[in-house]
């Protein structure tokens, strides 16, 4: 995601405008579209400010208040899968999908490898050796 250009820009793109200059010279004078200098007078009409709004952050996880419950259940059953503890959590009314529980569990160093007994499903088309030549 792009970051919000500098106040400095900001004011000087609103100076230029009260100056008297058009908006598509301005524009391209600053190399910004149009619709970027239309937003800045509406802002600055509006709220008398050209600063941006917050811009990113931190958002809790939805599962942070689980985070107890899901530990008691991984510690019950190593082996419980992704679809388990999503089935689980709906039980309790927490609707997740699958990416957010394994993101959280991976945010708790709570992840698992998968079962090496089980081997890796050859490359798709791959013969093995060359085929013979006649």
């Amino acid at each position: 995601m792009a970051k919000p250009y500098s106040m400095d820009l900001r004011e000087r793109i609103m100076a230029a405008i009260t100056s008297g200059q058009g908006r598509e010279s301005v524009a391209l004078r600053f190399e910004i579209s149009l619709s970027s200098v239309g937003r800045y007078i509406k802002r600055f009409r509006e709220k008398g400010s050209l600063a941006p709004d917050k811009f990113g952050g931190h958002k809790r996880h939805t599962l942070a208040d689980e985070e107890e419950r899901l530990r008691g259940w991984i510690a019950e059953r190593p082996d419980m899968t992704l679809a388990e503890i999503k089935e689980r959590l709906r039980e309790i009314g927490i609707k997740v999908g699958q990416t957010a529980i394994s993101n959280f569990l991976r945010q708790l160093d709570l992840t698992y490898k998968k079962n090496a007994a089980r081997g890796r499903a050859g490359a798709r088309g791959r013969r093995k050796g060359s085929r013979n030549l006649v």
